[in-house]
């Protein structure tokens, strides 16, 4: 008999010791589904369970950072899409026009009914237009690749002196043909760590701004400043200005001024300068007051002595 009550007993120890574990069991298993389910709905507003099972607890937890990142990712390759779209439309912007006087002067040219002097001036047109298409496509070139990092810069410890004398160089023609002179306060030589061929274009860049929204018969001022940790070269013209609630927006890709209107450009010169410094450790500010002044301020690192 007492055999036989034992034996009752055990098999009921064991059919509540299953069932439980089956509760228990079924219980998690429909925890974890429901976590699952909030996965797959984004949905970040689980509780934690901490008080019923850590397992759990520590599973909601993975579960809401896989959410998060999921999440993350996502706004990330939305955001980089709308940049992409306003690029494109951007730049389908700015190439209108220039493609828009090609196409015209050659209908012209090919429609013969012109004289040779008309001729000649459609296509001086026709060279300005080509050659400011190809000016846009070497920018976007070097833009995108600096974007993303193809192009690495070199920084390295060199006179400033011969990188501001090539820039010069390089705009002189430009200045020339409107009288603008171009005067270099004195200054020594200072090592700065910057790559020479693209700190040039940078300042090159600065230069052709200045010469294209000044008057003919005007003068650009170029001086250099040591400071503690940075030298500022600084570019001074006295054209046009700009005003100061357009500071930030005029190193905007694409960006142009109110007064930049109806003087030739794309937008992509101080875009392209500013991101040339940044890529050194670098940075351009400028000051302007509109019809008086515009300066720009670059500064470079100083070298380690």
């Amino acid at each position: 008999m007492a055999l036989a009550v034992t034996v009752i007993i055990a098999i009921a120890v064991c059919f509540l010791t299953v069932l439980f574990s089956y509760r228990y069991i079924r219980k998690n298993f429909d925890s974890i589904d429901r976590v699952l389910d909030s996965v797959l709905a984004r949905n970040t507003d689980l509780s934690l369970e901490a008080a019923a099972d850590s397992r759990i607890s520590k599973l909601t937890h993975k579960a809401v950072k896989i959410i998060q990142m999921s999440e993350m990712d996502i706004s990330k390759i939305r955001q980089e899409k709308e940049i992409i779209q306003s690029f494109i439309s951007d730049m389908s912007h700015q190439m209108k026009t220039p493609l828009s006087s090609v196409a015209m002067y050659t209908d012209l040219l090919l429609e013969g009914n012109i004289t040779e002097a008309e001729g000649q001036e459609f296509l001086l047109r026709i060279k300005n237009g080509t050659e400011k298409l190809q000016w846009m496509m070497d920018s976007l070139v070097k833009m995108s690749r600096l974007e993303v990092g193809a192009i690495e810069l070199s920084p390295v410890p060199l006179g400033i002196k011969q990188t501001i004398a090539d820039s010069i160089s390089t705009v002189y023609g430009a200045a020339a043909r409107k009288n603008i002179f171009i005067h270099t306060a004195y200054f020594e030589d200072v090592l700065l760590l910057h790559d020479r061929k693209w700190t040039s274009e940078a300042i090159t860049n600065i230069l052709e701004n200045a010469i294209k929204y000044s008057l003919p018969d005007n003068k650009i001022d170029i001086s250099l400043e040591t400071l503690p940790i940075y030298t500022k070269i600084r570019i001074t013209d006295y054209g046009i200005g700009i005003a100061p609630d357009e500071w930030n927006s005029i190193f905007k890709r694409f960006y142009r001024g109110r007064n930049a209107k109806g003087v030739d450009g794309a937008g992509l010169g101080l875009y392209l300068a500013s991101l040339i410094f940044e890529k050194q450790g670098g940075y351009i500010l400028v000051d302007s007051k509109p019809g008086i002044y515009t300066t720009f301020s670059m500064f470079l690192q100083n070298c380690k002595k």
